[in-house]
């Protein structure tokens, strides 16, 4: 939604305080008519006392509605226009359906009080609703993505002839995520998205599709390429059913660089920022977001061996294979070493062949070929607490 230049502001909040100020008149003239009306001892003989309590009460309504109108009408239109611009559609339906939750259960109470006296009834129910509106719409959009995960998992267990309803895993409800364009052309995060560890829904800016398209449209061949993949991955993480993907319109033309503008979005949001840009990093940091970097996930999840690098491992029992060894490294995970049957006992040097990583943990195969590798330099091992 297009943001309202400062002129036309000025000219709003200026109408609002004309309108007041009128209102206001109104409004002091009734209310000092009422006085006057209903105090005939002090005024009726002193018409000056009356036109001055006229006037007086009629300044203080105009001065007082002409300062309240752009509060009472200019800002809440523009607080109400930005949390409409800025929310996703989930939330803005969940505070409805929470709202109008909120207005039948106070409904129904307001029937069932309406014969207490002296409209005792109207004013509980009236309390009551608004506590209720309140609480209902805090609810529904707290608690959006619970009530459209339950809903989607039951409408996939009837397609699946009466499959559990947890059969499919449910988005995650977490702080959302605004994708930088990097991230989107590098790619691991479908594959992050797929192992479950995004951790809100994904926030994709208007101007980075822009930017994206542009890239995609260059005349040169390797950043077309770049494009045409940021798009694809997009794409995919659209259709998966665990990952929610919304396109957000919200903008800050102020802010010439993209990265300028992705920082003020994630600030705006209460948002944190994907990517795997360096230097959009640090700037973000500096700026108070904090930044999910996939390059520094990657570093974090290395393997702490790789294929051909020399370890000394405790030949602890014999393999299911002829000739091999087992043993464990400080953080449990298991190496299993050829040629190393008759060491049973002995710690031994051996060579890394192959590091085998699954959703079930890790695995190391090393083989030793006898006294000749005793004399080789062994890289000290490096033990992570706990098995991945």
């Amino acid at each position: 939604m297009p943001r309202h230049s400062a002129h036309n502001l000025r000219r709003a909040r200026g109408a609002a305080r004309a309108v007041g100020a009128v209102l206001g008149v109104v409004v002091g003239i009734y209310y000092a008519s009422f006085v006057v009306t209903n105090s005939p001892g002090v005024f009726s003989h002193d018409r000056v006392v009356t036109g001055v309590v006229l006037a007086g009460t009629a300044i203080v309504g105009a001065a007082a509605l002409a300062l309240a109108g752009p509060l009472l009408t200019v800002e809440p239109y523009l607080w109400l226009e930005q949390m409409l611009d800025e929310a996703p559609p989930s939330e803005i339906l969940g505070g409805l359906l929470g709202v109008i939750a909120g207005l039948l259960i106070a409904a129904l109470v307001a029937v069932l009080l309406g014969p207490l006296p002296l409209h005792i009834g109207t004013g509980v129910s009236l309390l009551l609703a608004i506590a209720l509106v309140t609480v209902g719409a805090r609810t529904g959009t707290r608690r959006r993505q619970a009530f459209a995960s339950m809903l989607r998992s039951e409408d996939v267990g009837r397609a699946r002839g009466g499959a559990p309803a947890g059969a499919t895993r449910a988005p995650i409800d977490g702080p959302p995520v605004v994708v930088d364009t990097s991230a989107l052309i590098d790619g691991r995060i479908v594959e992050v998205a797929k192992a479950g560890f995004v951790p809100g829904r994904l926030l994709i800016a208007g101007f980075v599709l822009e930017e994206l398209q542009r890239v995609a449209d260059s005349g040169d061949p390797m950043r077309r390429a770049r494009g045409r993949r940021g798009l694809t991955v997009l794409e995919e993480l659209q259709r998966r059913e665990d990952v929610v993907c919304e396109i957000i319109d919200l903008d800050f033309p102020e802010a010439a660089e993209v990265d300028a503008r992705l920082i003020k979005l994630a600030v705006a949001q209460s948002a944190l920022l994907l990517t795997t840009d360096h230097n959009l990093n640090r700037i973000a940091q500096i700026a108070g977001v904090r930044v999910l970097n996939l390059n520094d996930l990657a570093n974090a999840m290395k393997p702490i061996l790789s294929t051909g690098e020399e370890i000394s491992i405790a030949v602890v029992r014999e393999g299911k294979e002829l000739h091999q060894g087992v043993g464990y490294l400080d953080d449990g995970t298991m190496v299993v070493v050829e040629n190393a049957k008759a060491r049973l006992g002995d710690t031994v040097r051996a060579t890394v062949t192959s590091v085998l990583q699954t959703s079930a943990g890790r695995m190391i195969f090393a083989t030793t070929d006898g006294p000749d590798t005793s004399r080789k330099t062994v890289r000290p091992v490096r033990s992570r607490v706990g098995r991945s």
